[in-house]
C-alpha cells in the first residue's frame, strides 16, 4: 500500500466536525476526538504518544466498565484501557465471543487485531453486541488486506455508525440511527 498516497486521499476526502450532521458523532468529535485537555492520565505514558492519549480520551468520554482488547496489540493499549475498565485479552474471535457472552447486555469497548480475526465470525457476533458498543481497530491503513477488511465490517448490516481516522477505525452499532460512514481527521 502507498502509504504518502493513502494519506493524501484519505486528508481530501475527510471532514472536521463542521462537515458532520450527525449529532452523535459531532459530540464524538468536539468533546473527545479534538479535546484539547491534558488529561491526568497522559505523563502515565510518552509524551508524544497520540493513540494512547486518544484512547485515553475515548475511555474517559465513553466510560465502559468493560474493555475486550486483542493479544495480539501493544501492552501500551492494555494500559490505556485499563484506567477506564476492566480489560480482557483475547486470541481468537472465538475466544472473544466467549468472553463476552455474560456481558452482550452491556456496553463495552472491543478492541481488535484486523490482521489476526476472523471475518465471517465477527460478522456474527456484531449481531449480538449491544448497541451503544464499540469496535475500535487499530492500523487500520498498515495494508490492503486490513483496509479491505475494515471496508467489509463496516458495510455489516448491524454496523450503523462507522468512523476512518486513517489511523483508527471505529464501529457503532446505536440502532436510532440510519446507517452512515464519516472519514475524520483526528
Amino acid at each position: 500500500m502507498n502509504r504518502p498516497l493513502s494519506y493524501l486521499k484519505f486528508w481530501w476526502y475527510s471532514k472536521n466536525e463542521h462537515g458532520v450532521h450527525s449529532p452523535f458523532v459531532f459530540d464524538l468529535i468536539t468533546k473527545c476526538f479534538y479535546n484539547s485537555n491534558t488529561h491526568s492520565n497522559y505523563p502515565l505514558f510518552q509524551k508524544d504518544d497520540a493513540k494512547i492519549q486518544f484512547l485515553v480520551r475515548l475511555g474517559l468520554y465513553f466510560g465502559y466498565k468493560n474493555s475486550y482488547l486483542d493479544a495480539s496489540i501493544k501492552t501500551n493499549f492494555e494500559h490505556a484501557l485499563n484506567m477506564h475498565s476492566v480489560v480482557e485479552k483475547f486470541n481468537t474471535t472465538e475466544e472473544l465471543i466467549n468472553l463476552s457472552k455474560l456481558t452482550l447486555q452491556l456496553p463495552s469497548l472491543i478492541c481488535i487485531n484486523i490482521k489476526t480475526i476472523n471475518i465471517p465470525v465477527l460478522l456474527n457476533f456484531f449481531k449480538e453486541c449491544h448497541r451503544d458498543s464499540i469496535v475500535l481497530i487499530p492500523f487500520l491503513r498498515k495494508s490492503k488486506i486490513n483496509y479491505k477488511s475494515w471496508n467489509q465490517l463496516k458495510s455489516s448490516t448491524e454496523v450503523s455508525v462507522s468512523i476512518d481516522t486513517y489511523n483508527w477505525g471505529l464501529l457503532f452499532f446505536r440502532t436510532e440511527q440510519l446507517k452512515e460512514h464519516f472519514t475524520i481527521r483526528l
